[in-house]
């Protein structure tokens, strides 16, 4: 059974006071922070995947929104690979059913999949795999999955990174998941090397996918932060303007709209460290206008990384700097942060996670809590005012993520157990209901 706490918090993000106890989703469950959607909301159901660190196991966690009880959890595939890449992304089908797609993190040319029944997300059908016809010379596996779909061309997307190259590609299927095909090259780093840009997809409307993402990895690139939006096999900026067709070939940087300007300086260190003064997209959610707002970190130093929020309003971006976000989760990794979260409904409404005062830096003595604040077009790093939601942990409270459907609105992280790295960790999903159907 899951267990529910018995911390109270006074919930104040909407103006409306609240009491309300923080529950455990999902025991023995992480994830990264490149695969989406990780949750969704269907028939009154919150629908979680995760990837145990201690077993591996690909999982399903079910919860009853409206009798705010624990329906169980389900293993989709026992002893996977222990790494936080792996976690499944999930898709609607027009009759109800689950979609979860999933992969090891650059192991295999393998896209693993299941669906389940439409009435009992505890209850899937057989898995099934589509394997890449790669060039046997290319190392390399895929990993990052991200379903997102085009109406008017009836086609589900799943994006991910390839093998060859390390570069967002995606597959496709006319079936809402049973089949897949047509491999395509989607964005290039540009840099004439074998680097990876990051990418975080938003579903702008039925038939428009925006993408905010970097040239490379941070340790190896002052990554700056661009946008585009990509329908009808054309990219556009964000204004509407063409940039260009993707038969011409896959979408660089350069040809893309600069949100930030990074250092652009190549780091040739390996673990340890990173480029100076480089962004990560981590977060992208859209407002009522579907003008979309990207959520991004940016490092200074292993000691010291800031979140940052870019935000569309209709005439130019609004970039602007929100909030400390403290030190990295581990040196090796020296760009993880404790990441935040947009309000799929309002995405003025931000909750971060940070190990220090997210207002003025100061190291409060303690571990990395999560914060929540409104953040309007005017404001800046200055002018927000903080609200913590959780205080004195034990344990690190990381990876916020808002999930929002049927007039529920669920925010969820992970905590109550050890993060050290993405393959050694035990933690599990917690969170808080923010809104009631």
């Amino acid at each position: 059974m899951m267990k529910r706490s018995l911390f109270i918090i006074l919930f104040l993000v909407t103006g409306v006071s609240k009491a309300q106890e923080f529950t455990t989703y999902m025991e023995d469950g992480g994830w990264c922070w490149y695969q989406d959607p990780r949750a969704v909301i269907k028939n009154e159901k919150l629908i979680i995947g995760g990837l145990s660190g201690e077993s591996g196991d690909v999982k399903v966690s079910v919860y009853d929104l409206e009798a705010n009880n624990n329906l169980g959890t389900v293993v989709l595939n026992k002893n996977f690979q222990a790494d936080d890449h792996d976690v499944p992304a999930f898709h609607v089908r027009p009759d109800g059913s689950l979609l979860a797609v999933y992969a090891k993190h650059g192991k295999e040319r393998i896209h693993y999949y299941r669906i389940s029944s439409s009435k009992d997300y505890l209850r899937w059908g057989e898995e099934k795999q589509f394997v890449h016809d790669y060039e046997s010379k290319v190392k390399g596996g895929v990993t990052y999955m991200n379903l997102y779909s085009m109406k008017n061309e009836g086609l589900l997307y799943n994006f991910f990174r390839d093998g060859p190259n390390y570069n967002p590609a995606f597959i496709t299927s006319s079936d809402h998941g049973e089949t897949w095909g047509n491999e395509t090259h989607f964005i290039s780093d540009g840099l004439g090397s074998r680097n990876r840009p990051y990418v975080r997809y938003l579903q702008r409307d039925d038939n428009t996918i925006g993408v905010s993402f970097t040239e490379a990895h941070p340790r190896k690139y002052g990554n700056s932060l661009y946008y585009a939006d990509f329908r009808n096999g054309t990219f556009y900026n964000v204004d509407g303007t063409k940039i260009k067709d993707l038969s011409e070939g896959p979408l660089t940087p350069s040809e893309s709209e600069k949100i930030y300007q990074g250092s652009a300086i190549r780091r040739k260190g390996g673990h340890g460290a990173s480029a100076e003064n480089s962004a990560w997209t981590c977060a992208i959610e859209k407002d009522k206008k579907s003008r979309p707002h990207i959520g991004y970190t940016r490092y200074v130093s292993n000691g010291d990384h800031r979140y940052r929020l870019a935000s569309w309003n209709g005439k130019k971006w609004v970039d602007r700097e929100i909030a400390f976000a403290g030190k990295c989760l581990y040196t090796n990794e020296s760009s993880y942060t404790g990441l935040l979260a947009l309000d799929p409904e309002d995405p003025r409404n931000v909750f971060i996670s940070t190990d220090v005062d997210p207002n003025t830096g100061k190291d409060l003595g303690g571990t990395h809590e999560i914060y929540s604040a409104k953040v309007k077009e005017k404001d800046d790093i200055t002018s927000i005012k903080w609200k913590a939601i959780t205080s004195n942990s034990k344990f690190k409270n990381i990876r916020p993520i808002v999930v929002y459907g049927e007039g529920y609105k669920v925010l969820l992280w992970l905590g109550d157990g050890h993060w050290n790295t993405f393959v050694d960790y035990k933690v599990n999903v917690k969170g808080l209901v923010l809104k009631r159907s």
